[in-house]
């Protein structure tokens, strides 16, 4: 199953895969993807994100909007075009070797709208199988678009994540 979060920015989207996350690997499976977690500064300003290897835990810098990194800008934000090749590579790795529960945080307009990040794995989204279980952040602005590119002909739910259900929201299987 094709499991879409959405949510406000700042809801806590990302924390709430790392919960699944937690809550997966406590029952004995074995989660992979990538997670976008953020960065904060010293006084509690977001200023970037860092990538997260769901099954390792290796993390690299992925986004800063304090400093320039190699890659390309969107917004605010300047992008390492090293971390994300990095990403992409654990991405294509994972999705054809069928795994059970996979993450990836987060489809923005970084990728649907400039064709950079996470986009060249996205095509091989579409061939998911619905046996398992894939579970996307996309912006809530997004989602027609992504689902219209890439899910055509695959079942898919939209979950919601609020501040309001963001800790009452269980296991999703």
């Amino acid at each position: 199953m094709i499991t879409i979060i959405t949510g406000s920015r700042g809801v806590g989207k990302t924390t709430f895969l790392l919960k699944l996350i937690e809550e997966l690997k406590n029952k004995g499976t074995h989660p992979s993807g990538i997670l976008t977690p953020p960065v904060y500064d010293k006084d509690g300003n977001k200023v970037g994100f860092y990538a997260l290897d769901v099954a390792t835990g290796e993390h690299w810098e992925l986004g800063r909007s304090d400093k320039l990194l190699s890659g390309p800008s969107y917004g605010p934000f300047s992008f390492s075009e090293r971390g994300f090749d990095k990403a992409n590579e654990i991405l294509k790795k994972i999705l054809t070797e069928d795994p059970v529960d996979l993450f990836l945080d987060e489809i923005g307009p970084l990728e649907l709208e400039k064709g950079y990040g996470f986009s060249p794995v996205l095509s091989l989204i579409s061939s998911f199988s619905i046996d398992h279980n894939l579970y996307l952040i996309i912006r809530p602005e997004l989602i027609d678009e992504f689902v219209r590119r890439y899910l055509v002909d695959n079942e898919y739910r939209i979950v919601e994540i609020t501040r309001e259900n963001r800790d009452s929201i269980r296991f999703l299987n």
